[in-house]
């Protein structure tokens, strides 16, 4: 009877095990990225006799589809996305919700949320021969000094048009956050010490008072008809550093200097880009072997494997009572999955086939 009991245990064990695997295996084979969520998107419309609420949910899926786009493709490759059918678009949405809709002065406002499918859209613009980017928000510390090369006078923020309006120029579609330093005293005596040799100058001083991964210092150099900019900038490990000059400027006209920063912005973004590019060509297959009685750890790793937009999918390939082995399927450098689990604080061994985690 102990031996018809203990058979009948372990087979509901080995029921029960094959269960989670299969739940799990399917349940993780579907990566949702909520960063392709475009939220707020307001469509007004007139309300008469031709109203047709269908041509205000296109509407609204197209510019979607045009904010989005704009997030995940460089300056240069937008053009080619123009254009694109109503129908195609519609193609490529999982879901929508319309989050607040009213009658007002004879017109229909309405607001949308709309969810477009990562797979399929990947694949739509890797069609087009453009390698898109992750769509992710991050915070920016946002330096701008002006300099007076005739006088060689530095201009206090409130003298720095730069400084003044640089915020105040933006698109729905900007993924960088800028924060400027305070206007203080102090921090315009530092630039007023450093200003003949401030390009080779990491302002530590001054950003180290602050709690930032990425940092802009940019330098405009002005005469009374010229502008030479100044980029240097620090993506955590990515650096970069360029001059631009513009010719005959009109310092009296705001339109100018407002297109001058949609213009940097616009550079900042593709230098933001091309450090999150997501090549769908590249199909890694990576395999972590994880101890079955770590939960903590296992847990961890799946969330960063959804959260991940490199992770094309992930699945449970084997489960047992000693282990348990996913098989991913990254689009990036195999190194930059390495440094994300060591960020947090997840220690792998890639010395074998199977990566194991320590």
């Amino acid at each position: 009877m102990f031996l018809v009991k203990n058979k009948i245990n372990i087979y509901l064990y080995f029921f029960f095990l094959l269960f989670i695997l299969v739940f799990i295996k399917f349940s993780t084979t579907i990566v949702f990225a909520d960063n392709y969520t475009v939220k707020n998107i307001k469509i007004k419309e007139q309300y008469d006799i031709n109203f047709n609420k269908d041509e205000v949910i296109n509407k609204g899926f197209k510019k979607g589809f045009k904010t989005l786009i704009f997030r995940i493709v460089e300056n240069k490759d937008k053009n080619l996305f123009n254009d694109i059918p109503n129908n195609k678009i519609s193609s490529l949405i999982d879901n929508f919700s319309i989050t607040n809709e009213k009658f007002l002065n004879n017109n229909y406002e309405v607001d949308f949320d709309i969810k477009f499918d990562k797979k399929k859209l990947l694949s739509f613009i890797r069609e087009k021969n453009v390698i898109s980017s992750v769509p992710k928000d991050t915070e920016i510390l946002f330096i701008p000094i002006l300099i007076d090369t005739e006088s060689n006078e530095l201009m206090y923020f409130d003298q720095n048009y730069f400084y003044n309006n640089w915020n105040n120029v933006n698109k729905n579609y900007f993924l960088l956050n800028y924060n400027l330093p305070d206007e203080n005293i102090e921090n315009f005596r530092l630039f007023q010490k450093i200003k003949n040799n401030i390009e080779n100058n990491d302002l530590s001083e001054i950003t180290n008072k602050y709690n930032f991964d990425n940092i802009f210092v940019v330098i405009f150099y002005k005469n009374k008809k010229n502008l030479r900019i100044f980029s240097k900038i620090n993506f955590s490990n990515s650096n970069f550093s360029f001059n631009l000059s513009k010719e005959n400027i009109n310092y009296e006209n705001n339109k100018i200097l407002n297109q001058i920063i949609l213009n940097l912005k616009n550079l900042y973004e593709d230098k933001w880009k091309l450090i999150n590019k997501i090549n769908t060509s590249i199909t890694i297959p990576i395999k972590i072997s994880i101890k079955n009685s770590n939960f903590k750890i296992s847990d961890k790793l799946e969330n960063i494997l959804n959260q991940s937009d490199f992770v094309y999918q992930y699945e449970i390939e084997k489960m047992n009572s000693k282990e348990i082995i996913y098989k991913i399927i990254y689009n990036n450098n195999p190194e930059k999955f390495l440094n994300t689990l060591s960020v947090n604080n997840i220690n792998v061994n890639s010395s074998s086939d199977i990566w194991n985690v320590e």
